[in-house]
């Protein structure tokens, strides 16, 4: 069993575009759990999911989020039972 390296992208644009307008953690399709967690610059949780196909438009109770950066965690559980922990930066940028 091969496991994907699921990850999160450095930086996202959610300006409407239709490019790059969406967060969510890169191929995740083939894990059997997971629990994605992004937090801004004061450690107030902004988005979490546990479905990989459930995206961040940069939005926190439907209010824009700024321009910055912000934190994320990423647990992934394999089908094999493997569990990996990802902490990592994303820049968000309008």
């Amino acid at each position: 069993f091969e496991k994907p390296d699921v990850y999160a992208p450095t930086a996202f644009t959610p300006n409407g575009d239709g490019l790059n307008d969406f967060l969510y953690p890169l191929n995740a399709y083939k894990v059997k759990d997971l629990l994605f967690r992004v937090y801004n610059r004061f450690g107030q949780m902004v988005f979490e999911t546990r479905d990989w196909l459930k995206q961040w438009d940069g939005k926190f109770k439907g209010a824009l989020q700024p321009m910055d950066a912000y934190a994320y965690t990423l647990i992934v559980e394999f089908g094999d039972g493997t569990i990996v922990n990802k902490k990592g930066d994303i820049t968000l940028i309008r």
